[in-house]
């Protein structure tokens, strides 16, 4: 009987091991997108696999993502999506997250300009005095909302916001944003971090986007 009882603890601990080492060659929950020659990266859950690039350039063209001022140019972009080469609609409104980031090139005068409202206006009219702009010219944001607004700072200079945002689809579809956009300490580049979904999805992808963005770190000088 003790025998048995040996053989058999024996056993339970060689499984343990073997289990434990299983565990360890098991998929990573996150994946990094990382941009060495830029000093930027964040991660992204596994299962939202990266855009080709045709993707990427819908993700632009939807959201209307240019480099800024004449001349300007990407150095770094990534996309991350779920949907197999989605429509224009589907990528606004897609009820899985989209992820995009990009970072540019900064001209003089637009770093100049460069301020903590110019980063929140780099995609849609967020604050008021633009939103006003925006509504004169025709272009309005149907029960538009801002959920959260901070600026960020680190102590190598680098400086930024994080704006969440939200307005309807077609007066119908609720659809929320989380903008990251950040700066070097010298100004040259201009880093941005973009996750979107529906309301719905937002709600229920929350953790994994908090996770995405809270990763998201730039260390230019």
């Amino acid at each position: 009987m003790i025998r048995q009882l040996r053989r058999t603890a024996v056993g339970l601990v060689a499984a343990g091991t073997m289990l434990a080492g299983l565990s360890a060659c098991a998929t990573p929950a996150y994946t990094y997108a990382t941009d060495n020659a830029d000093q930027a990266y964040f991660k992204v859950p596994s299962g939202w696999p990266q855009a080709d690039p045709l993707d990427v350039s819908r993700v632009q063209q939807v959201l209307g993502i240019t480099p800024s001022g004449t001349g300007g140019s990407f150095t770094w972009v990534r996309a991350y999506e779920t949907a197999t080469h989605p429509s224009r609609v589907a990528l606004l409104i897609s009820r899985t997250p989209v992820v995009y980031a990009s970072v540019e090139n900064l001209k003089t005068d637009l770093r100049n300009a460069l301020n903590f409202n110019t980063m929140r206006d780099l995609i849609f009219p967020v604050t008021p005095a633009d939103r006003q702009l925006a509504a004169k010219a025709g272009v309005n944001l149907p029960g538009f909302t801002v959920l959260a607004s901070s600026t960020i700072t680190t102590k190598d200079g680098v400086r930024g916001i994080n704006e969440e945002y939200g307005f309807l689809v077609g007066g119908v579809q609720p659809v929320l944003f989380d903008q990251t956009v950040l700066t070097n300490s010298s100004t040259t580049k201009l880093y941005l971090l973009l996750v979107r979904c529906d309301e719905q999805c937002f709600s229920a992808h929350l953790a994994q986007i908090k996770t995405v963005v809270q990763s998201f770190t730039v260390r230019g000088s």
